[in-house]
């Protein structure tokens, strides 16, 4: 799957958005395998439902996590 990453950091939180196409913001991370994808979510929010964010992103396109600091 083709992935973007953007990152916002700000005091309280980090959001960092996962796209599947091109949407003007964020960095080109290649064509990568599901497992690399995969293991990129986890290393965001460990916490995450990985098959849950894995279909959300497959599905829509784009994956937003939101991690407090």
């Amino acid at each position: 799957m083709t992935i973007w990453k953007h990152e916002e950091k700000k005091s309280t939180h980090i959001l960092v958005k996962f796209y599947k196409e091109n949407h003007g913001e964020g960095e080109y991370l290649g064509d990568l395998s599901d497992d690399v994808i995969k293991n990129m979510i986890l290393d965001v929010k460990p916490n995450v439902n990985i098959d849950q964010a894995f279909g959300t992103l497959s599905y829509f396109g784009m994956l937003p996590l939101l991690v407090t600091i």
